[in-house]
């Protein structure tokens, strides 16, 4: 009965790493693009960028995160 003990214990552990790690990508990227929103107004006024151009530097990493997601999911499930 203790010999199954440890198996169980790795079984309950992974679901719960995950959640922790998954937790904690969460938080970085959050942290990341609220950083990005509080100095794109001074990268905005440093490069001299006006409203499209700011758009498009802003829209760029996450149309290409997108564009990635849809390429790796394929490939996942395959």
């Amino acid at each position: 009965m203790t010999a199954n003990l440890p198996a169980a214990q790795s079984q309950d552990s992974a679901p719960r790493q995950a959640l922790v790690m998954s937790t904690i990508a969460f938080t970085v990227c959050f942290a990341v693009w609220t950083i990005f929103s509080i100095i794109g107004v001074r990268i905005k006024q440093e490069l001299g960028l006006n409203e499209t151009e700011f758009g498009l530097l802003v829209g760029t990493p996450i149309l290409t995160g997108s564009l990635v997601r849809m390429v790796l999911g394929v490939w996942t499930d395959r």
